[in-house]
């Protein structure tokens, strides 16, 4: 924790808790998480947030491409002069959020909190290979949560529809400086080519985005009203069509909600309205 303060007093900035920043610093579990990323020389490697670095000095002896993005203007001078002599390291001071994920490469990080739902939905759009995150435990259940249960939410099905998650082990708040007020854990996300996929990407999102908001609700009300105002002229005709009806929005499982995005994808492909 002494070198934490050391390091941010010399550079004059305190962790700024506009950017969610609580840093990392248990050697024990960057090892932990840096072995999940199970990196070699062939690999690129993207990490958010990288703060002072404490995850990234591991990352650019195991990857072959080290991609660090920091938002904080002045952490990534700090970074830049840092690794100023790491050929193998890219520093890029930017919002992650807005930045392209390498195709094949692997996302190794522990970022800020606050941009963890965004953050996710971004991977979950790329070609990425693994992702190993250090995330809010809260978080990370609900990631992993099943169909059914009280953590499942749009955030599962958005990644279980592309991909598997995986608790590894919970992270003590004391792992961090400073801390957190909520405990971490490490998860492990690979992408499944196995999964069905929806025809129509953006309807789907549509779909889960608008059914989600009354998750306890049962399917035919919810989404009758969703085809109503979408699609008023097949709306009772697709509903005819759902064997699913009578369940409750958070009981449906993201291949069943790929299968009633797909039939809505296909009502609207034959009547020329999409």
């Amino acid at each position: 924790m002494a070198w934490v303060r050391r390091e941010l007093d010399s550079i004059g900035i305190p962790p700024l808790k506009r950017f969610g920043q609580h840093f990392l610093i248990d050697k024990e579990v960057r090892e932990r998480l840096v072995e999940l990323a199970e990196l070699t020389l062939n690999d690129t490697v993207l990490e958010v947030g990288p703060g002072l670095g404490f995850l990234t000095v591991a990352l650019i002896g195991r990857a072959g491409r080290t991609i660090a993005i920091e938002k904080d203007r002045t952490l990534a001078a700090y970074l830049k002069e840092k690794f100023s002599k790491q050929q193998n390291l890219t520093v890029v001071q930017a919002d992650a959020l807005t930045v392209q994920i390498p195709e094949g490469s692997k996302v190794v990080s522990s970022p800020p909190y606050n941009i963890s739902s965004k953050l996710i939905l971004l991977i979950m759009n790329s070609r990425f290979r693994l992702a190993a995150l250090l995330m809010q435990e809260e978080f990370v259940r609900r990631l992993t949560a099943s169909s059914g249960s009280r953590e499942y939410g749009r955030i599962s099905v958005m990644l279980q529809s592309k991909a598997t998650a995986k608790l590894d082990m919970k992270v003590p708040r004391d792992a961090f400086y400073p801390k957190p007020r909520v405990d971490s854990a490490l998860v492990t996300i690979r992408p499944s080519i196995e999964k069905p996929q929806a025809q129509n990407q953006q309807l789907f999102i549509d779909m889960v985005r608008a059914l989600f908001t009354q998750r306890r609700r049962k399917l035919r009300g919810v989404l009758a009203r969703y085809l109503k105002a979408r699609y008023p002229t097949l709306s009772d005709k697709i509903i005819q069509q759902i064997p699913l009806i009578d369940k409750r929005i958070y009981e449906l499982n993201p291949n069943e909600l790929i299968v009633l995005s797909n039939q809505i994808a296909e009502a609207t492909t034959e009547s020329g309205s999409e």
